[in-house]
């Protein structure tokens, strides 16, 4: 018998890579998903062999026999449900962006303290030894001095009711793909950015489709990253030293949602491949969370880290705006 129940708040694209990553797991077991219309938790529950279905979340939330919840909603939804989700007793995984203001993290945190459970942010990639080998290589100085961090996340969106492109719903690409090379930059930095400049490509209606930011920090490491909805699909990072540089190709979504994992270290034209592990990193971060939960580990991801993103981000959004004064900043 597992040792930890999950459910699901969100059957939506991304949920189905939780069950992949709950079925291969010996201490987590799905048990339950919830959705506002019956009819869709009880199809996703049958499609994927989940014991019980909820018309609502609050249900899922009064469930006895659920003791963790991913909470895998819009980004506007995301703090509300994870801080009723704490107080209902229940542990949280919610998907990245944990929330949309630093306020609404810091309930997140008070939230977790107060009840004594535990809420993560869903960065799926930052558990994957992809990344990890290439933070840690950065920081071990075989790079040499470190100069600039480059990355870059991007595909065409096309569906016209997507919650990625609703305003109201937190909608915009830097929320949804460019929060990557964001946080990946202040991994390698190990502290916040000291400044911050943006420009965007806004729609109609004030939702960013192309978007390129750069940071600088204490430490005079400076970053640079584009992200949108109106490019190929396009992942890469550079992390740029000054004896040699770590290029990732498929840095956030690897196999088995993309291409196989790759860092190769270049010095000057001569190529070196890293060898990498390929895993599921949906595996990885679900593991990490149980762990925190049940033997009181350190989470690989913690709330003070994703507080530092989303004020990042918060700032980049900010910066965008100012320079395009017929779409204001978000409250």
């Amino acid at each position: 018998m597992a040792e930890l129940r999950w459910g699901i708040i969100g059957p939506g694209r991304i949920a189905p890579r939780l069950v992949r990553a709950l079925s291969k797991s010996r201490r987590g077991e799905l048990v339950a998903v919830a959705s506002r219309h019956a009819e869709r938790a009880a199809a996703f529950a049958s499609e994927h062999g989940i014991g019980r279905s909820f018309g609502s979340y609050e249900a899922l939330l009064r469930d006895r026999e659920v003791d963790v919840v991913y909470v895998a909603l819009p980004n506007h939804l995301h703090t509300q449900w994870t801080v009723r989700a704490l107080e209902a007793g229940k542990h949280v995984l919610c998907e990245k962006p944990l929330a949309l203001s630093v306020d609404e993290v810091d309930s997140i945190v008070a939230a977790s303290e107060r009840t004594g459970r535990v809420a993560m942010e869903g960065f799926m990639y930052l558990h994957h030894p992809q990344i990890i080998q290439a933070v840690d290589l950065a920081n071990s100085g075989e790079l040499g001095q470190l100069e600039l961090v480059n990355g870059t996340f991007s595909f065409f969106l096309t569906y016209p009711d997507d919650p990625r492109i609703d305003p109201a719903m937190g909608g915009g690409s830097l929320w949804d793909v460019g929060c990557y090379p964001v946080s990946l930059a202040r991994a390698i930095a190990r502290e916040e950015p000291e400044s911050i400049n943006a420009f965007a490509r806004f729609d109609e209606h004030g939702v960013d489709r192309t978007f390129i930011g750069q940071l600088r920090f204490p430490n005079g490491l400076l970053a640079q990253f584009d992200c949108g909805f109106a490019a190929p699909d396009r992942e890469r990072v550079e992390i740029v030293g000054s004896d040699a540089t770590l290029v990732l190709d498929a840095p956030f979504l690897p196999e088995p949602d993309g291409p196989p994992p790759t860092v190769v270290r270049w010095r000057g034209r001569d190529p070196s491949p890293v060898p990498v592990q390929s895993i599921d990193q949906y595996s990885a971060e679900v593991e990490d969370l149980m762990s925190v939960i049940l033997d009181g580990s350190q989470p690989r991801l913690t709330l003070a880290s994703s507080r530092g993103n989303v004020a990042t981000l918060v700032a980049l959004d900010r910066a965008a705006r100012a320079a395009n004064p017929e779409f204001a900043a978000r409250a």
